[in-house]
């Protein structure tokens, strides 16, 4: 059995981790730096991996590839098809104009206050889209959302994005937990249970956070209650049902 290096570099476990951490270096400056496709920049990364792993770690080569192949299926199934099926119902609302319906119910239902709004669409519905489909669709939808009501792209995206913390780790169904537990062996309901007693303090001050960034102090003096009430259900619910229902 393969028996894994901590510190193969210079026996120094900082060099460890910098040559480790080299192959998520290289897909990051080809897609921001140099601008290349992503699969291009995917590949280039495993290939990086593959050489760190098989030269420094000295994993089997054979162990390698067959690793490989398991990633490549387990990102088609499920991983693709929870992707393709969120994307398809996407479609679908777009085509039928349900998605037209949902902006325009935005703008009639709710106050006309851009902080509610953000608060309601980035948020909460942000958060549904993860639980539901994760893999970036809630940025994607939800920040297109909040440009059609008249937010500026990069300010609902960094929104969209800071709101995307609190659920990223149930996202796609739960994915990130069963992943985690499927590779160290550990029983997916208790690591479900351990995040659900940690995020929720985060996922409590998250909308303050957000709106102490958007709107400074008078936001919060402003709304305060709204984001009390966004907050504490959101962590209440995480809790209880990742420890009692999970």
């Amino acid at each position: 059995m393969f028996q894994q290096l901590l510190t193969p570099v210079g026996e120094s476990l900082p060099l460890s981790f910098l040559v480790a951490a080299l192959p998520i270096a290289v897909v990051l400056v080809l897609l921001g730096v140099a601008r290349r496709p992503a699969w291009q920049s995917s590949l280039a990364g495993l290939i990086v991996g593959l050489l760190i792993a098989v030269g420094l770690w000295q994993f089997p080569v054979g162990l390698a590839l067959r690793s490989v192949a398991n990633g490549a299926v387990f990102a088609v199934w499920p991983v693709m098809w929870i992707v393709f099926t969120a994307l398809l119902l996407y479609n679908v609302a777009v085509a039928a104009g349900r998605f037209d319906a949902f902006r325009d119910w935005v703008l009639v239902h709710l106050p006309n206050d851009r902080r509610v709004v953000l608060v309601v669409v980035a948020f909460c519905f942000g958060a549904l889209l993860e639980g539901i489909a994760g893999f970036g669709t809630p940025v994607a939808i939800t920040s297109s959302l909040l440009i059609m009501v008249g937010f500026r792209p990069l300010e609902a995206l960094t929104y969209t994005l800071i709101f995307n913390t609190a659920p990223v780790a149930f996202g796609a169904l739960g994915v990130p937990v069963t992943v985690l537990g499927a590779v160290t062996h550990l029983p997916a309901n208790a690591l479900g249970q351990m995040v659900g007693r940690q995020l929720p303090f985060f996922a409590f001050l998250l909308p303050f956070y957000v709106m102490a960034l958007y709107g400074g102090r008078r936001s919060l003096a402003a709304v305060w209650p709204m984001l009390l009430v966004a907050g504490a259900s959101f962590a209440l619910t995480q809790f209880v049902v990742s420890n009692f229902v999970n």
